[in-house]
């Protein structure tokens, strides 16, 4: 027992891995470890890849190349058929392209090779040949008449009863050996007299010659024998006619003209070139429906690929895919080109994709089931402007034009013509529908942009048809067809414009004019809860659409941008100095709550703009539209209250993104601007431009448009624009005197008297009898006289009440008093 213990033990030893003891090694320790983080470290990087902005937009744009490839491959496969030869054909079968009917070329190349008469060359020496053949074999011949000759009796006069011995015909067989002499020719030469002998020798030999003085053709040898037989036949015995002549014959002409095999041959295969190939072009009827499947029919069906029992031919999805690289690679070059800013917004890629999958599949359907013409290709170009801007649709319309005709050629019964017709109509519909709708965004524009589109439509096939001299009636009825597809995609953009502003929350042109109703909810809110906002925020939009106007920018998101960069004040309405009517809550409040509260409006007004789904674009202005500038008061009155201490500003700062987009840094500069003139206590307008300047300076070296693509010529212009806007808001009247007008008393109306001849005057106050007399107005009110509007230039200064801090920080001077307000901005309490 104790040694099947040991054994056993040292078995389990011998049999124990290397593994545990590599392990146990610390440098192989950390080979693993490291391992795991290199493999933790692609992986974290893999992820981190994956987040970016750029990455995404570009997992969206190729799906999106693959979905249109497969709707671009989905109308390139044809549809197959079940049929055969002798069956009934269901449908009107018609060919996707230009197909040949093999079968039917092949014969009639076949017919054209065989009309081509053969090439001859003269033979020489071939007459000679022949002759000497023939004195050969009729001297062999007469050898076999001779010996029988010799064994037939003279006195015997009927030869056609004389019967040989089968030795004596087998001997007789034996004298012939150009040729196997048969028994009964044997038999007939043995009967034949020396005479008919000599007859049919002299008689076939003059023939032959003849005949060889004539021309024999290789191919045509049996003409020439019935020639000669017929010659032959008149003075030699019938007997030898039919049975030895025509043996001979066969044995001994040959022709004296051969055939050229090699100029033949080229003759007849430059024949066969010559004939066209029965061609069935494209949409021409291959089948008729109910026409019996012939097989010319089957084999044309089957170079289509039209039969369920061939093959898929894949060179059409090769074709598809390398015109949807190229559109798509058209596409990037445009965008990388014109719109940068695409491929790096996962939004505005997801629309493009969307819309050009849609036209795609939208085009398909149009063209399988009711007219290649009717395709709404335009459809991208008006749906993309009307969504997002013309250098993103431009871009999208050019490849959609290039995908939607390559469709129509691979799916329909259509020409390559009308392939070129497709594109040139999506190409002038969607450059046609850009222009029209660009700066108008109403929505009644899009059916009058498919009603130019359609007009132009039918420019455009009318001059096709007059340059190509092609059928007036065909061509019109293509016209037509084409204003119909224009009609079709307006339909189709009105009814998805909406759908994609509320799915992908877009700040479209309507989207905004919606928004910008003072009916809006939010905008109801802030009149009715925030009426000093709501004001401020007016002039602040009719700054900002003044300066994005100059520039270039978008006037229209500027303004609605605007109306709502405020809103987060709804919150707290009261904290600001705006919506304050005497008690001012920061009076009693510690300086960084009270700063808390202040910046904290632009956190809530985000939160406010996505409760009430207002577009991105919108919610980055309202966050963006203070940077991250401090607010001055607060900073000051914890300073005073710090008693030496350093105050740290960031506590007083928005902790906001600063502007990054034109319209963003208008409305923050608009809001400043508003807030900060509005305390300067004797506006003009060279104040009002110096001060604007000193504004504009100062978050210039604040850093706090470093982020956005405002040029110096951009800044002169929003200076310049809201200059003219404030000299106007700041105007100039003539102040009303206070005079004391007398009360009107109406006269009393006199009964008709006697005609005098010089009637006295009648006072209004006094009766008509009773002399006129001044009479004082009793308790005469103050009414003010309303005098003319004046010029800005002359306009009376207009104090507001400052704000508490502007007053903390005034200075002797108006100027630097101007620019210190300037940093508090319009919200502080």
């Amino acid at each position: 027992m104790w040694c099947a213990m040991n054994w056993c033990s040292r078995l389990c030893r011998h049999m124990t891995p290397t593994i545990p003891r590599e392990r146990s090694n610390p440098d192989m320790r950390k080979e693993n470890k490291q391992n795991k983080f290199s493999l933790r470290e692609m992986l974290n990087s893999f992820k981190f890849w994956l987040k970016k902005k750029e990455t995404r937009c570009y997992i969206i744009f190729v799906a999106g190349a693959l979905i249109l490839l497969g709707i671009l491959c989905l109308g390139s496969s044809p549809e197959r058929y079940d049929l055969s030869v002798g069956s009934i054909s269901h449908e009107t079968i018609t060919a996707t392209r230009d197909v040949e009917d093999i079968i039917a070329t092949e014969e009639r190349r076949a017919a054209a090779a065989n009309s081509v008469e053969p090439i001859y060359h003269p033979v020489e020496g071939a007459s000679e040949e022949v002759l000497a053949h023939l004195d050969a074999v009729m001297l062999e011949l007469r050898s076999v008449q001779q010996y029988g000759a010799t064994l037939v009796d003279p006195t015997v006069t009927t030869r056609s009863q004389i019967v040989f011995r089968d030795t004596e015909k087998a001997y007789a067989q034996s004298l012939v050996t150009s040729f196997s002499l048969s028994t009964w020719q044997a038999t007939i030469l043995m009967r034949t007299t020396d005479a008919e002998f000599e007859t049919m020798v002299t008689n076939l030999r003059s023939a032959v010659e003849g005949a060889l003085n004539t021309t024999i053709r290789e191919g045509q040898i049996s003409q020439s024998i019935s020639t000669i037989r017929q010659l032959v036949s008149y003075k030699v015995d019938i007997t030898l006619v039919q049975n030895i002549v025509p043996t001979v014959l066969n044995l001994v002409i040959k022709p004296n003209m051969a055939i050229e095999n090699v100029a033949t041959e080229d003759a007849r295969t430059a024949a066969r070139q010559a004939v066209e190939p029965v061609m069935y072009l494209q949409g021409q009827n291959i089948i008729v429906e109910g026409e019996m499947v012939t097989v010319n029919q089957l084999e044309m069906l089957r170079s289509l690929g039209l039969l369920e029992n061939v093959s898929m031919d894949f060179s059409a999805y090769g074709g598809a895919a390398l015109l949807t690289a190229l559109s798509m690679l058209v596409m990037v070059l445009l965008l990388r080109l014109q719109a940068k800013e695409t491929f790096s917004d996962v939004r505005v890629m997801s629309v493009i994709m969307l819309v050009m999958i849609i036209t795609l599949s939208l085009s398909l359907l149009t063209i399988k089931v009711i007219h290649v013409y009717l395709t709404p290709v335009a459809l991208c170009g008006m749906l993309l402007m009307a969504l997002l801007n013309s250098r993103v649709a431009l871009s999208a319309s050019i490849s959609m034009s290039l995908l939607t005709s390559g469709l129509t050629a691979a799916s329909s019964s259509t020409s390559s013509h009308e392939m070129l017709h497709l594109l040139l109509l999506g190409l002038v519909g969607s450059i046609t529908a850009i222009r029209f709708l660009r700066g108008r965004p109403q929505r009644v524009r899009m059916l009058l942009c498919g009603v130019l589109v359609a007009l132009c439509n039918l420019a455009l096939m009318m001059a096709i048809g007059l340059l190509t001299s092609s059928d007036m009636y065909a061509n019109m009825e293509k016209a037509i067809w084409a204003m119909g597809g224009a009609i079709l995609s307006s339909c189709f953009a009105m009814g998805l414009q909406p759908v994609f502003e509320t799915a992908f929350n877009l700040a479209t042109a309507s989207k905004l004019l919606e928004l910008a109703n003072p009916n809006q909810p939010l905008l109801r809110r802030l009149l009715i809860e925030a009426s000093g906002t709501y004001h401020h925020s007016i002039v602040v939009a009719n700054l900002s659409e003044a300066a994005a106007e100059k520039i270039g920018a978008n006037p229209l998101l500027a303004r609605t941008g605007a109306y709502f960069h405020d809103i987060g004040k709804l919150k707290r309405p009261m904290f600001f100095k705006e919506n304050q009517m005497g008690d001012n809550p920061h009076d009693r409040t510690d300086p960084y709550v009270s700063a808390a509260i202040v910046t904290s409006h632009t956190k809530d007004g985000v939160q406010l703009a996505q409760k009430y789904r207002l577009p991105r674009e919108i919610q980055d202005i309202i966050s963006q539209h203070h940077g991250a500038t401090p607010v001055m008061y607060f900073y000051h009155k914890a300073l005073q209250m710090a008693n030496g201490n350093p105050v740290d500003i960031a506590n007083f700062r928005y902790d906001g993104q600063k502007p990054a987009t034109k319209e963003a840094a208008i409305v923050m500069l608009a809001d400043t601007i508003e807030a900060a003139v509005r305390s300067m206590p004797d506006p003009t307008p060279q104040s009002i431009a110096r001060f604007i300047e000193r504004l504009v300076r100062g978050k210039i070296e604040d850093g706090q448009l470093s982020d956005c693509p405002l040029s110096l010529r951009d800044i002169d212009g929003i200076c310049a624009a809201f200059s003219t806007v404030l000299n106007g808001v700041f105007h100039e009247r003539i102040e009303y005197p206070t005079v004391n007008v007398p009360h009107y008393v109406a006269a009393p109306v006199a009964a008709p008297a006697a005609p005098v001849a010089q009637p006295a005057p009648v006072s209004p106050s006094e009766p008509a009898a009773a002399p006129a007399a001044p009479v004082a107005p009793a308790e005469a009110p103050a009414v003010a006289v309303e005098a003319p509007e004046t010029p800005a230039e002359e306009a009376a200064p207009v104090q507001d009440t400052p704000a508490p801090e502007e007053a903390a920080e005034s200075a002797p001077e108006q100027d630097d008093a101007c620019e210190e307000s300037s940093a508090k901005e319009a919200d502080a309490p």
